[in-house]
């Protein structure tokens, strides 16, 4: 988890033995102010951030690049859970025993959204994981499926990864995943 402006703040204070009524006073604001934005509670302003920075030492942006990196995180959380629970929504997780979000692989999340999900949800995911990794995650679970997802995968490969000749890299990737299972077959016998 992304540490927010007040975890970072109190830690700050902490650090210089100042109290918060003194750090309110010596940026401008009220104690009360000062505690929600510790609190989460508000969020914090470029003034007030600069102010801090100042008192602080710290380099310029810093704060405020915390603040951001918390609400990208908080975001992407947020996201991942609204996937989730339209999974389960469509019964995704049928086979498995009583899935948890906390449990839930980003693999195993980024494979059921691509199988049972739509495009809005799909494009969320590109909101969250890079390109290259929901690519990987399809690649290593699905791309070689043959048959059995092959106009999705067709559709994927067109849509999302630009892939020319879908039909055929798909294949290569069919041919490519049997050699590894019968490499792997005779490395064990």
């Amino acid at each position: 988890m992304k540490l927010t402006v007040g975890q970072y703040l109190n830690t700050l204070l902490k650090q210089s033995g100042c109290t918060q009524s003194q750090l309110a006073r010596e940026i401008g604001i009220s104690r009360q102010a000062l505690s929600y934005i510790m609190l989460g509670q508000r969020t914090i302003t470029l003034p007030i951030s600069l102010k801090l920075e100042s008192v602080f030492s710290l380099p310029e942006g810093k704060i405020l690049k915390i603040q951001s990196e918390y609400d990208v995180a908080q975001y992407k959380l947020k996201l991942k859970k609204q996937l989730f629970d339209e999974l389960l929504d469509v019964h995704a997780f049928w086979s498995y025993d009583n899935v948890t979000f906390e449990q839930l692989s980003d693999e195993m999340l980024i494979e059921n959204v691509l199988i049972h999900l739509d495009i809005e949800a799909i494009d969320k995911l590109f909101q969250i994981y890079t390109k290259k990794r929901i690519r990987k995650v399809w690649e290593n679970t699905m791309a070689f499926q043959g048959e059995y997802l092959f106009d999705l995968n067709v559709m994927i490969a067109l849509y999302y990864f630009n892939i020319p000749k879908p039909e055929k890299y798909l294949q290569r990737q069919e041919n490519k995943h049997l050699k590894q299972l019968l490499n792997y077959d005779e490395r064990t016998h």
